[in-house]
């Protein structure tokens, strides 16, 4: 029996080389090529054994190359407005490329979110569908990883205070490679939400003061909401720093009800409950 081949994009970020790492743990069944835009990483992980290519999300010319023999596809996409260029092409390239499966990673969508680049996802998804290509949709809320990636430099947490739900990168690939090695008789056409607890910043921050040994402060106050606004304001991605500007002001006026839910797909899928903050404090804070 031929094992299936799994693509994984993005194979160096904050979820995708975890997803890598959850393979490493048990590729049983089958195939993995890693995929990046950088030359010099596919070279390095071609020197240690690994199926890697060069695949870059701006350029579809390099898409028919990585997705030749491959039967499942891990898509993420940059979060700027390109990600609706970037996931159009790659899905008609991996229609051509007789490509089977799709799991995709997006937002913690309600369908009606007053937020751009949810609505982007949104499109991404539909279009996913109406492809032919069989799906499975991963929907984390706020990443435990990113909002706490400032602990190590500044000791503290920049959080408001309206509760959000919260899933670990860690969970969120293990998720993905759960149902990429499965594959999609068992996982196609399912949405899979990941939100493990609701927690406000300081809440957060006296988890993981606790569990770390650590006094974590959260300094969020309107001030600061404004400085990061009038911050962003110039960025040169226009639509995305829109719509993050959009996404805090919803989520410090406590607009964003639809995220503050927990939805554990993390024991729909693995047989177990998702990691918390306390689980994760203890785990990278130590």
């Amino acid at each position: 029996m031929i094992r299936p081949r799994v693509l994984i994009i993005g194979a160096s970020g904050t979820v995708g080389s975890q997803v890598v790492k959850e393979f490493d743990k048990n590729n049983e069944g089958v195939m993995l090529r890693l995929a990046t835009s950088r030359l010099e990483t596919a070279q390095k992980w071609q020197t240690e054994g690994r199926e890697a290519v060069v695949l870059d999300l701006n350029e579809p010319a390099t898409f028919t190359e990585a997705l030749a023999g491959v039967d499942r596809v891990f898509l993420l996409t940059g979060y700027t407005s390109d990600m609706l260029f970037q996931s159009k092409q790659l899905v008609d390239a991996a229609v051509d490329a007789g490509v089977s499966h799709i799991v995709h990673l997006g937002v913690y969508t309600s369908r009606r979110d007053l937020i751009p680049h949810f609505n982007w996802h949104d499109l991404v998804e539909t279009y996913i569908e109406a492809s032919g290509i069989a799906w499975t949709h991963l929907h984390p809320n706020v990443i435990t990883d990113t909002g706490m990636a400032m602990i190590p430099i500044t000791g503290s947490i920049n959080w408001h205070d309206q509760p959000l739900g919260w899933v670990t990168a860690g969970d969120i690939a293990a998720v993905a490679a759960a149902v990429l090695r499965e594959g999609p008789e068992k996982h196609g056409s399912a949405n899979y939400w990941l939100s493990t607890e609701v927690l406000t910043g300081p809440e957060v921050a006296d988890i993981v003061s606790k569990e770390s040994g650590k006094d974590i402060k959260c300094i969020f106050d309107p001030a600061s909401t404004e400085a990061y606004i009038a911050q962003i304001e110039n960025a040169a991605e226009r639509a995305y720093m829109d719509s993050a500007i959009i996404t805090t002001k919803l989520a410090v006026a406590g607009r964003m009800t639809a995220q503050n839910v927990v939805r554990d797909d993390v024991l729909t899928v693995l047989g177990r409950p998702g990691t918390t903050m306390a689980e994760w404090a203890r785990q990278n804070l130590k």
